[in-house]
């Protein structure tokens, strides 16, 4: 409802009249205010957009009778006190005040240079355009005014027949009020729609798809780990703000607080904001437009994220029922009840893999929601087929024997490692599971996924350790470990010295001590150990244990 130039010179209360337009779009800008001002510089109180309205009196000087020993501008004396000194004629155009004395009439003060400075300054400050008054001080506009705003491109209007500032600026005032009360209007209306809509089946789709109606805008719904939402929206996200929205997602979610951020990109403005609480951050609200939002779409941004943040949180407490039911079904298939299991998932979720399958079993701590949302999404996009469960801070999964890549990717993304199992039949789960922790205590950030097969594959130190080595190389080191540091220290020392061929002097130099503190430190831990370390057979067992325990 904004008014537009051509609104205002065709209100024909205000006797407008265009002299030059700037192009063929100027008319058609929306002019955000007037302001009247006789000033020489205006700008430091201009905004862009507005009309500055002016009668011309920083043209002109009051002239006194020629004075033969003055000339030019030396003869001028300041416009308002000439005014003040004479006494207005009656006429009812103020076209040259009559003194009583002398008549006082107004020539031009500036050169064309004048001119074109202060129209300069005008369209610097982006003045929408110039209402010059005539019959005021002036009978026409100058011609040196009109020329400077056509060589700058500023577009000029004559105000005619005296009409008053006043009334510009008032009707502007009117319709800035009413376009405000329509704003408020439309406000309330689309609020209430947004608010049916979140009672809805599928309430978060539907608020969604009214926000897009009402904003006319394309708006997209990104979760706790920067996926999009899916939602029946008709306005697509353009693929060449894209890659930058998402990377302003995962931004915004990073912080872990309330926040927002806005883009300019090729398409138009888009305004992001985050939906959840501190530190319990839901995802993130994207709307994008030609224009940035105005206080209205702002109010009403904010309502949708108020409406999904409630859905949301409904959505969260269906999540943990359902994963504490994903944990039930884990301990049933352990316990063998396949066919309850298996109705139930069906039932819920859709089919379990089909066998053979491998267990994976995650590690780097308890697995945050983010992640446990993200593997909600592949278990339900009808790809390859996922069962997981989140119990006593570990997460585990079975997938297919030829399959994992997609988890193993999500499981890396969040900081994970993992450990698969050979792969085997439903009915040995519980050996599949113990295969997969043995696999994923071999895994690293530099190797985040092993295969328990893979671990026999890597010589006898493999095969001992995926026939469960590990577990007989502590209990051989057992009496070092009990010692705290000064069985680290024979630990360390064992080491350096079996892998070092078991030299004393090489090996006491390159720890930095002497060769019979070498000597007393094997010793030490001989009688600790009840190993004969002066043997290969003895030498080779603490070796091997040393190598099957991460702790050596």
């Amino acid at each position: 409802m904004s008014v537009s130039l051509r609104e205002l010179v065709e209100e024909t209360e205000f006797k407008l009249r265009v002299l030059h337009a700037a192009d063929d779009s100027a008319l058609e800008r929306a002019v955000v205010w007037a302001h009247s001002s006789d000033l020489v510089d205006p700008t430091p109180w201009l905004e862009a957009g507005q009309l500055l309205l002016t009668d011309g009196m920083q043209f002109a000087v009051a002239e006194a009778p020629e004075d033969p020993e003055a000339s030019g501008l030396d003869a001028a004396v300041d416009t308002s006190a000439a005014i003040s000194r004479a006494p207005v004629s009656r006429s009812p155009i103020l076209r040259s005040p009559v003194s009583a004395t002398a008549t006082v009439r107004f020539q031009a003060l500036a050169s064309e240079g004048f001119f074109d400075a202060y129209v300069a300054r005008l369209r610097a400050a982006d003045v929408a355009a110039l209402g010059f008054a005539t019959e005021v001080i002036h009978a026409e506009v100058p011609a040196d005014l009109v020329t400077a705003c056509t060589r700058h491109g500023l577009t000029l209007v004559e105000v005619t027949e005296r009409t008053p500032f006043i009334g510009i600026i008032r009707y502007l005032a009117d319709q800035r009020a009413l376009e405000q009360r329509a704003r408020l209007e439309w406000s309330l209306q689309a609020q209430r729609k947004l608010a049916r809509a979140a009672l809805r089946p599928g309430g978060l789709g539907a608020i969604l798809v009214e926000l897009e109606r009402q904003l006319e805008s394309w708006v997209a719904l990104y979760d706790s780990t920067g996926l999009r939402v899916d939602a029946p929206t008709r306005i697509r996200v353009p693929e060449s703000e894209a890659p930058e929205v998402e990377r302003m997602v995962q931004s915004l979610l990073a912080r872990g607080g309330r926040s927002g951020a806005r883009l300019h990109g090729d398409s138009g403005d888009v305004t992001l904001q985050t939906v959840g609480q501190h530190g319990q951050l839901r995802g993130v609200l994207a709307v994008g437009g030609r224009a940035p939002l105005d206080l209205a779409g702002n109010d009403l941004v904010a309502s949708a994220i108020g409406h999904a943040s409630i859905a949301l949180e409904q959505n969260r407490e269906l999540d943990a029922a359902r994963g504490h039911l994903r944990v039930g079904l884990l301990e049933l298939l352990l316990a063998g009840e396949m066919e309850v299991a298996r109705r139930t998932a069906e039932t819920v979720w859709g089919e379990l893999p089909a066998a053979p399958v491998r267990v994976v079993q995650a590690r780097g701590g308890e697995p945050g929601q983010a992640l446990l949302d993200r593997l909600e999404r592949l278990a339900g996009s009808g790809g390859e087929p996922l069962f997981f469960a989140a119990r006593e801070q570990e997460l585990i999964a079975i997938v297919p024997a030829g399959g994992g890549a997609t988890l193993v990717e999500a499981l890396a993304d969040a900081g994970f490692s993992a450990g698969a199992s050979a792969p085997g039949d439903w009915a040995e789960l519980p050996r599949l599971l113990a295969e997969a922790r043995k696999a994923a205590e071999r895994s690293t950030p530099s190797r985040p996924s092993v295969r328990f097969e893979d671990l026999a594959t890597t010589g006898m130190l493999g095969a001992l350790e995926a026939a469960d080595g590990r577990v007989t190389a502590r209990r051989v080191l057992q009496p070092l470990l009990e010692h705290g540091d000064q069985g680290r220290l024979l630990l360390d020392t064992l080491a350096a010295w079996t892998e070092g061929n078991c030299a004393w002097d090489p090996v006491a130099k390159s720890l930095g001590i002497h060769r019979h503190t070498l000597r007393s430190r094997v010793t030490t831990a001989e009688q600790l150990l009840g190993i004969d370390l002066q043997t290969f057979a003895g030498r080779a067992e603490v070796w091997s244990a040393m190598r099957l325990l991460d702790d050596a």
